[in-house]
């Protein structure tokens, strides 16, 4: 019997007050986990859930996660839908590869205002260094974008964009020449196709648009000490 470590990342935040209606299952083994317990339980939209077994998962076992008519809600207090998805299965692997790409509008508070940023995320298997932008291509409605890296030595790399908003394509790329690493010392990343990421944000912003930017009025460009806040 032993216990393993599965991430599960929302679309949106969720809370709970169990884990009703939630399991793992080893589709392969057929083995249902006798019991998952969860390190966060607060809103949150990445839960790291404890999840126990009678024989270990292997390599190239397919692992599910399974939801049903549970108490999970989101922020507004709407109920989650059922749902089964297949995890990526990371045992043993020297692979980096990617799970997920996402906008999300991440705020900041500054005094009185709020600086609200649109951030591209780019989630890995295992934990990745970067310690650059070297190889990576982004691109908002078409226009590619000088980008603020963040997140080295987590699962998820952090691109800030220069503007997005909710009806722009967002795309990412990786020539394979840049410094994305495995930090557990397995191999680089690999060439990665342009992608398009899912867009998260809000279907209105408002922006500050006298805040120093001299192109502040088009959808992707400024100047990167644009303020962006709700005015007074």
């Amino acid at each position: 019997m032993s216990t393993t470590l599965h991430t599960i990342r929302f679309s949106k935040p969720v809370t709970f007050t169990s884990h009703a209606g939630v399991s793992f299952v080893n589709v392969t083994t057929t083995e249902t986990a006798s019991l998952v317990t969860s390190l966060t339980s607060s809103l949150n939209s990445t839960i790291e859930y404890d999840v126990t077994w009678a024989v270990d998962p292997v390599v190239g076992d397919v692992v599910t996660f399974n939801y049903s008519a549970g108490n999970y809600v989101d922020e507004d207090g709407e109920a989650m839908e059922d749902v089964t998805t297949q995890l990526t299965n990371c045992l043993g692997s020297a692979v980096l590869a990617i799970e997920s790409y996402i906008v999300v509008q991440v705020e900041t508070p500054n005094g009185d205002t709020i600086i609200r940023s649109a951030v591209l995320e780019v989630t890995f298997n295992q934990l990745v260094n970067a310690g650059s932008t070297d190889g990576v291509t982004a691109t908002v409605n078409g226009a590619e974008q000088t980008v603020v890296l963040s997140g080295s030595g987590s699962h998820t790399l952090k691109y800030t964009l220069q503007r997005a908003i909710f009806r722009h394509d967002v795309t990412w790329a990786y020539d394979g020449l840049g410094d994305i690493t495995a930090v557990d010392g397995g191999g680089g990343l690999e060439v990665i196709s342009e992608q398009v990421a899912v867009n998260n944000l809000p279907s209105f912003t408002l922006f500050d648009y006298n805040a120093g930017a001299t192109d502040a009025n088009t959808d992707t460009t400024f100047d990167t000490d644009e303020t962006r806040h709700d005015e007074d």
